[in-house]
């Protein structure tokens, strides 16, 4: 026997806030975004994805034409190198945000060290992609750290504002230094 859906029920009853859900247009808006974030044009994705991407389909998506199916966007998010969940969370612009404590940290850098046994180089990576996913920021080359930020360095890596800096000056991860704590 087949349940029936009684039309009188609450529709807010153990669903999600369907005024709150985003809408496709949205969600077409944040993956421009995160594409422009990684400089890339719709032709550049198409070449870097060796064809699998079309410009034609992205942009497409973009501009919210075309339905992007789940598997879809998870695939597309893959490549971009961002969680999904970035497709359904706002996106801070931290540009014009930065203090003059404000510190570039060069994320290839980083990245090209964590194949060294060195657990420093791992709490900052990961500090650095919390940040990034909090922040909405995929760029994925630079990142400005505020004095927030590096207040939060400090207790994770436990070391003083001194250390902190010597170390990653040391690391050379520091791409620009603009005004060290």
């Amino acid at each position: 026997m087949l349940a029936t859906v009684d039309s009188a029920a609450p529709k807010t009853l153990h669903s999600p806030n369907l005024t709150a859900m985003n809408t496709p247009i949205l969600v077409a808006q944040r993956l421009r975004n995160i594409r422009r974030q990684q400089n890339l044009t719709l032709k550049q994705v198409e070449i870097r994805s060796r064809g699998k991407w079309k410009a034609v389909v992205v942009g497409s998506y973009e501009r919210g034409v075309r339905a992007l199916s789940l598997a879809k966007a998870i695939d597309l998010c893959s490549f971009y190198g961002v969680p999904i969940t970035a497709l359904f969370t706002e996106s801070v612009d931290a540009a014009g945000n930065q203090s003059s404590s404000a510190l570039i940290f060069d994320l290839r850098k980083i990245r090209a060290n964590l194949e060294l046994p060195d657990r420093f180089t791992h709490q900052i990576y990961e500090v650095l992609r919390w940040i990034a996913s909090s922040r909405g920021d995929w760029n994925g080359e630079v990142m400005t750290l505020r004095k927030a930020d590096l207040d939060l360095l400090t207790i994770i890596t436990r070391k003083q504002p001194a250390e902190l800096h010597q170390a990653l000056v040391h690391r050379e991860f520091y791409l620009t230094k603009l005004n060290p704590a």
